[in-house]
């Protein structure tokens, strides 16, 4: 690795981009040595405007850090260190599709999972095969650091089917390890979480305290806590904790829990997600295109991704410096967790180091979600596998097999209507 890092950003004129750069700048150049930032986006309006922010929030700083930016990604490829995956195939309008066309069918529309995550995974397979496969050839000892959702089946399709070391990044997970470690401090020290599962169907199913096991009294200490306060916000439903022994993940909580009161609010939502974030999105570029602006546009706030960069940046430290953290990411299974394909994706705790992430030991997953996990798991794995060889048939048994859709017939008049709406053309294999 070379004494100053360079850090190749793919999906550079994603909103989130300036989050990136804040992230870099908060650390000085012992902890994270950053000599250059290349930047790619296939929307080169939007790359310019984040580009040029960059450059001056960099100014503003002092730092001594090249940007540079392109259409051309081998060139930007070339001498990378990190590889930060955050692209959208389609944008937007294609997110409002995956939304709302499964309302329709009385079905959580939602851009992670079912039928709405099948989809995006689909169009996005293809593109993150093709992106991995020239970094595995320009730069082989890069690791891609993949934000692309559903990030999970994305990492999985990468691993399975190339040779770029990629590693799967959630802040939701971590953000909730910092949000309970909080909450315990004065009550358990040198408390650890470790979570199973798969990106956005994870579980906090494990504390430790000074090394010795505390899941009961950390999971009741916690429900104290909520009683206490009267606002249950920040863990979701106590009663179902209590009822599971563990803390899920709050898409968890919202789209398998409780499925139906969730539906029906995004059924009488005036906007789905997508339209939401396509007004956000607008204000952000404006406030970046300001030739003045030299830090993140303030509506950025509105977007959500709490977290964003600090779990980038854990990793880049962990792998430079050799640390041998604990970080939780998704990787191949081979043989992490109990009753999972060797290699199909699991988010867990990990150690990193210089040489990448490895999963700890979890062992079978606590019967309460066990089916849970593996029903999704397998949705996730046929998604894969209809995405690289162009399968229809594989995408409605992947349906079929989903919670949120599990019926033969709804899973095919899903895939007709998603097909037609994204003009999918199935049979064009990409393995």
């Amino acid at each position: 690795m070379a004494e100053l890092l360079k850090v190749c950003i793919v999906g550079a004129g994603s909103s989130y981009t300036p989050e990136l750069i804040a992230g870099m700048l908060a650390h000085s150049v012992e902890e994270l040595p950053i000599g250059a930032v290349s930047m790619h986006d296939v929307d080169s309006g939007r790359l310019a405007v984040m580009a040029a922010l960059a450059g001056r929030m960099v100014a503003a700083r002092g730092r001594a850090i090249r940007i540079e930016s392109g259409g051309q990604l081998e060139p930007l490829l070339e001498g990378a260190d990190f590889v930060i995956t955050q692209i959208r195939v389609g944008g937007m309008e294609a997110r409002y599709k995956d939304e709302s066309i499964p309302l329709k069918h009385r079905v959580i529309g939602q851009e992670t999972t079912g039928p709405g995550g099948m989809f995006k995974a689909l169009r996005t397979i293809p593109a993150m095969l093709d992106i991995a496969r020239r970094v595995e050839r320009i730069a082989p000892d890069a690791f891609i650091l993949n934000y692309t959702n559903p990030s999970g089946i994305i990492t999985e399709a990468v691993s399975r089917h190339t040779g770029a070391k990629i590693i799967g990044l959630c802040s939701g997970i971590p953000t909730m390890q910092v949000l309970l470690a909080s909450m315990l401090a004065k009550s358990f020290s040198q408390l650890k979480s470790y979570t199973v599962g798969l990106n956005h169907l994870g579980f906090i199913y494990r504390f430790t305290s000074n090394g010795a096991d505390v899941t009961d009294q950390a999971i009741d200490r916690l429900l104290e806590i909520a009683r206490a306060s009267g606002n249950s916000f920040f863990l979701g439903d106590p009663k179902l904790i209590a009822l599971i022994r563990a803390v899920p993940i709050m898409y968890v909580d919202h789209y398998y829990y409780h499925r139906r009161k969730t539906l029906g609010e995004l059924q009488q939502s005036p906007q789905t997600r997508a339209q939401k974030i396509m007004d956000i999105e607008k204000e952000i570029f404006e406030q970046a295109a300001d030739p003045h602006l030299a830090a993140k546009p303030k509506a950025l706030q509105k977007r959500g991704g709490l977290g964003y960069s600090d779990i980038t940046f854990e990793f880049l430290k962990a792998i430079c410096h050799n640390r041998g953290q604990e970080l939780v990411c998704t990787v191949l299974n081979h043989g992490a967790v109990d009753g999972i394909d060797a290699e199909a994706g699991v988010e867990v705790v990990c150690r990193v180091d210089r040489q990448g992430p490895k999963a700890l030991p979890v062992g079978p997953i606590p019967l309460a979600y066990r089916g849970l996990v593996q029903a999704v798991k397998t949705y996730e794995s046929l998604t894969v596998q209809a995405a690289v060889e162009g399968r229809r048939d594989l995408a409605v048994l992947a349906l079929t097999n989903h919670p949120l859709v599990g019926d033969h017939a709804l899973a095919e008049s899903l895939v007709n209507e998603l097909s037609a709406a994204h003009a999918v053309q199935w049979g064009r294999s990409c393995g």
